[in-house]
């Protein structure tokens, strides 16, 4: 099966699916932004190509993920997922 590795997007975030087997494998690892950050995103959000299915809620993944968010660029609030990023290291 030929993986959907085209920028799809969620809530603004930019996510890239990785090129790797994945057989047997309950996730399929994603790039936030076209950075080196990263998030697993579970089968059952995805069709078996790779695409997130459309009307899926993946804010809980995201919400796991927030510090890879910061890193990856997304600063700003993002509804459902997260408030700001603390400002002054406190």
């Amino acid at each position: 099966m030929k993986l959907n590795c085209k920028d799809q997007h969620y809530k603004g975030i930019a996510l890239t699916l990785l090129k790797r087997n994945y057989a047997g494998y309950a996730a399929k690892r994603y790039l936030l932004n076209r950075t080196s950050q990263n998030v697993w995103i579970p089968n059952k959000h995805l069709e078996p190509d790779g695409t997130i299915k459309p009307g899926e809620d993946l804010d809980y993944v995201f919400r796991k993920a927030q510090r890879q968010l910061e890193l990856a660029g997304y600063t700003g609030s993002i509804p459902g997922i997260k408030r700001r990023s603390a400002e002054g290291g406190i």
